[in-house]
């Protein structure tokens, strides 16, 4: 029997974009994943993250910032008075100048700076209170916050372009299912253009051609239910979307250079 990997289905937003929380528990999760995006904060708790395979250690003010594609397994010490901030929130919320660069990967950030979790507690006093311009407020508060955190991952270009709305859902509809069956004519008719259009729109979007970012992120999907030693390589390879093994193998060999069974065997390897 395979190791369970969670997949939250908890209404955390319920229908809302954004949904910001103070945690004052001592919280461990099992692995797992949401289609939703995530920031949590610890102010004052000490633990460890696994996120897609790799330890992180918790601790005083460090943060993490998740996207729907990364497994994560919080393992939390003993404490006294542990308090931490969860920020759940759609991709509806992102600035388009910021997107591109939130829905790449994860971002860790060990020492936070005071600043930058002082404004996050002001966003939660700002989500629980009753303010006559609440929204506009928070929602520009929260933009703030996603790109001080991108200055801090070293990972924002002041030059960012926006992306297109079409772009942009069809990004997000991928990111919460990678082993969903996509494709040009899918997308091209969901949004009324051609396919040639709506292909030269994702490349100059994203700098890749859309059948590259599709692989690419079931690929990167696939190395982490890889990381699960007991799910068959099999159903590694449909879970992600590959509709035979033979695909799966030679679109994972083409990207890693190794075979699945290989790039398996080299973990477990690293774990002796």
């Amino acid at each position: 029997m395979s190791e369970v990997i969670y997949k939250f289905k908890r209404g955390v937003l319920r229908g809302q974009k954004l949904h910001v929380n103070r945690d004052r528990h001592q919280r461990s999760y099992p692995k797992h994943w949401h289609s939703y995006y995530e920031i949590i904060y610890y102010r004052d708790c000490t633990g460890r993250c696994i996120l897609n395979g790799k330890p992180y250690p918790i601790t005083e003010n460090s943060l993490f910032l998740l996207t729907p594609k990364d497994f994560h397994e919080i393992i939390m010490e003993e404490q006294r008075g542990p308090e931490s901030f969860v920020i759940s929130f759609s991709e509806q919320i992102i600035d388009d100048a910021v997107f591109g660069k939130i829905s790449s990967g994860p971002i860790y950030v060990k020492n936070l700076p005071e600043w930058t979790g002082l404004q996050i507690q002001r966003l939660y006093k700002l989500f629980t209170g009753r303010s006559g311009n609440r929204k506009d407020y928070l929602y520009h508060l929260f933009n703030c916050i996603l790109l001080e955190l991108l200055e801090l991952n070293g990972g924002l270009t002041h030059a960012a372009a926006d992306i297109s709305p079409m772009i942009r859902e069809s990004i997000s509809l991928m990111l919460s299912d990678p082993g969903g069956r996509y494709s040009l004519e899918l997308f091209s008719k969901k949004f009324n253009v051609g396919t040639t259009y709506f292909s030269r729109l994702f490349h100059a979007s994203t700098g890749v051609t859309f059948k590259t970012y599709l692989s690419d992120l079931r690929i990167e999907h696939a190395k982490r239910l890889l990381e699960e030693k007991k799910l068959p390589i099999i159903d590694v390879g449909y879970e992600c979307g590959f509709n035979t093994p033979s695909q799966f193998i030679r679109a994972f060999k083409q990207l890693t250079g190794m075979t699945p069974s290989a790039y398996r065997a080299g973990i477990q390897n690293s774990d002796i």
